[in-house]
């Protein structure tokens, strides 16, 4: 869930909305994200990844923040001593085309001298898709927070139309059926929406000390789902 202050006060957060082609939540605006890659879990991708992401493995926040950057365009580094990094727009666009031609990122890190940046993350909640999904995924979501001077865009390839959104604002397109969005997706959105800075979400996304897996199923018609500890 990548975020950022608005102009005009409170939070908004970036949306983007999968292919009409994707096998799974098709059309529907999500955050940014993907699956877990091989070359994330390679000694050369950890070995370019600065500090930790509290309550999950290394691999989650390598992931995490390689998808940031192929389907938004935004890249959290910093340099070896552990001052952000700023990259110049020209160079975060070549540097992504490089990726998307299959170049690990990791080599394209250690090249610029660059790491990617956990302590910029923190990580929130786990999903499990439900039982009577013929696809199924165990998805973990991170907050994080858009660097200065960064521009958001979406890939246009397994992602379109991505958007800054207010939390409250898109909630109350989905409900009019100008946004498709999904029950997971809602419910974060709900808890962004509780929040009118992005020290208060941090505040409150830090104070969670464990993290349970949500698994929603269907009961007598409605969406009901286990947790453990916490009120979704």
């Amino acid at each position: 869930m990548l975020v950022r202050e608005s102009a005009g006060g409170g939070l908004l957060v970036y949306l983007t909305r999968r292919s009409s082609r994707s096998p799974f939540m098709p059309d529907a605006f999500v955050f940014p994200g993907g699956t877990v890659d091989a070359e994330d879990r390679t000694p050369s991708a950890r070995a370019r990844l600065y500090g930790a992401v509290v309550g999950i493995d290394e691999e989650f926040g390598i992931a995490a923040l390689r998808e940031l950057f192929e389907e938004a365009g935004v890249l959290i580094v910093c340099d070896a001593a552990g001052d952000p990094a700023a990259v110049a727009p020209e160079r975060l666009a070549l540097l992504r085309v490089e990726l998307n031609q299959g170049i690990p990122l990791a080599t394209l890190l250690e090249r610029e001298g660059l790491f990617l940046d956990a302590r910029e993350l923190v990580y929130y909640s786990r999903w499990i898709t439900p039982e009577r999904e013929p696809l199924r995924f165990d998805a973990h979501f991170f907050i994080a927070t858009a660097p200065e001077g960064q521009i958001a865009v979406a890939d246009a390839v397994e992602v379109h139309d991505g958007a800054w959104f207010s939390p409250r604002d898109a909630l109350e397109r989905a409900d009019r059926e100008d946004l498709r969005i999904m029950f997971p997706t809602r419910k974060h959105l709900e808890r962004l929406a509780a929040h009118e800075s992005i020290e208060s979400l941090l505040e409150h996304a830090r104070s969670r000390n464990t993290i349970s897996a949500i698994l929603p199923f269907m009961r007598d018609g409605r969406i009901e789902f286990t947790h453990e500890g916490e009120d979704w």
